[in-house]
């Protein structure tokens, strides 16, 4: 298990205090953070970590894509705390925004960016085929996708 605090130290546990907190291994990516821009901030390094684990046939810029455009779509519209997780047994890529703002998403067509969050949508559509949105039960809207990567064989 490795984990990245925002000093760079990799072998430190996240604390309450921390801004950022990633942790992963063979089997799991995950990120909590106060505000969703951290999240967008370590794109790269999700897909570094996809690239890591994964079979060379995956689709690792459709994965990213997706990963971008659904952590900016809260950087945009529900800027708080955001937790990210990945994992290989399903190849699920699930965002949860504290603010409960996803829930309606795509938003109505008189919302102001509407035209950057229906192109979002209707990326992220076409990548995965399905964007599964639901409340959290801890709170928060749960956004999940099947992105589409495969785990390389051990």
């Amino acid at each position: 298990m490795v984990t990245t605090r925002p000093d760079g130290d990799t072998n430190a546990r996240g604390t309450a205090r921390a801004r950022l907190f990633v942790e992963h291994d063979a089997d799991r990516w995950t990120l909590v953070a106060a505000a969703a821009r951290e999240g967008a901030r370590e794109r790269r390094a999700f897909r570094e970590y996809l690239e890591r684990h994964g079979d060379p046939a995956s689709d690792f810029d459709a994965a990213e894509a997706v990963y971008g455009e659904l952590v900016n779509t809260c950087v945009r519209h529900a800027p708080g705390e955001i937790t990210i997780e990945f994992r290989w047994d399903d190849a699920t890529l699930i965002v949860v925004d504290a603010r409960e703002r996803l829930r309606s998403w795509p938003f109505s067509p008189d919302d102001p960016s509407a035209e950057s969050t229906h192109h979002a949508y209707a990326l992220i559509s076409a990548f995965t085929g399905r964007i599964h949105v639901t409340r959290d039960p801890r709170g928060g809207t749960r956004a999940s996708v099947a992105l589409p990567v495969m785990k390389a064989h051990a």
